[in-house]
């Protein structure tokens, strides 16, 4: 490409602009001017003469007209498909310029789900209270597989979970490890002990996390591996629940279970409930930081 030709397309390229470019990937996308002109609050004419404005300066017909409906043209589906990368590398230039000039782009949107929330986000809020004071964070807490879908569909920016070795489309980061206590009801033979060991569990009167919400199955003994995945065993699993309903069981039902030590102070002011440190090869599970790829 020689000089005349790089001037003539720059002078017909200046006459355009990223707005201009995002009204006709927004008619290519609708299939029509009346439509995209009642969203953007334009009159259909006002819109259709900046698409021309865009035809001019490409050199070609974008689309297709009709009464019933816009198509674009074989030469402008080519063009369009361009003009949509484009905006999109405009798109990351301009997230990447706000995070930039301010951390988290100035707002946060944190979820995490219930089992970590109530121990973990009061200390994060904390945190970016001292370090970040510009800095907005939203917060969420919920059940792992809602927040987890919200994070997928941008609800949310980041959240504080764990086990997620098998999801492939998440980016996990860990932020810390941390191990468990056992809690029981004060009439549970371990209660009166101040501290166990892991094999002193009695998987028959024991209430596990599941999966995806607790500690690493590899570090429970194996009498709890076991009954975990035989359905004839005695014993509660626990899904979805907050820690504080944990508490709530093992002080009205019986019986013991396992919960994360940041949680231990907390529950141990409930009526008929003891909580016993775990020694050795604690249970543990590690905490992460999570993004979608």
């Amino acid at each position: 490409m020689n000089r005349t030709d790089r001037t003539i397309i720059s002078n017909k390229l200046s006459a355009v602009s990223i707005r201009d470019f995002l009204l006709v990937t927004t008619v290519w996308k609708r299939s029509s001017f009346r439509v995209v002109a009642r969203e953007l609050g334009i009159s259909p004419s006002g819109l259709s003469h900046q698409v021309r404005k865009v035809e001019e300066a490409l050199g070609t017909t974008l689309f297709e007209r009709s009464s019933q409906q816009v198509k674009a043209t074989l030469e402008g589906e080519v063009l369009l498909s361009h003009i949509q990368d484009v905006l999109g590398v405009v798109g990351k230039l301009d997230l990447l310029a706000v995070k930039t000039s301010r951390p988290f782009g100035g707002h946060l949107k944190l979820g995490a789900i219930s089992t970590i929330g109530a121990y973990v986000l009061p200390h994060v809020v904390n945190l970016f209270e001292a370090n970040f004071p510009d800095v907005r964070i939203d917060l969420l807490e919920g059940k792992t597989e809602g927040v987890t879908q919200r994070l997928r569909g941008s609800e949310i920016d980041m959240m504080l979970s764990c086990c997620f070795a098998d999801n492939a489309d998440l980016e996990t980061k860990p932020l810390f490890t941390e191990r468990f206590d056992l809690i029981a009801n004060v009439a549970h033979p371990l209660a009166a002990k101040t501290s166990i060991n892991v094999q002193d569990l009695d998987a028959s009167e024991f209430m596990t996390m599941a999966d995806g919400e607790g500690y690493s199955e590899d570090t429970l003994p194996a009498a709890i591996r076991t009954t975990q995945h035989d359905d004839n065993a005695c014993r509660t699993e626990i899904r979805g629940l907050s820690l504080e309903t944990i508490g709530a069981l093992v002080s009205m039902k019986g019986g013991a279970s396992m919960v994360p030590s940041l949680a231990s102070p907390r529950l141990s002011t409930f009526p008929n409930v003891k909580i016993v440190s775990i020694s050795g090869r604690a249970p543990q599970r590690t905490i992460y930081a999570v993004d979608f790829c």
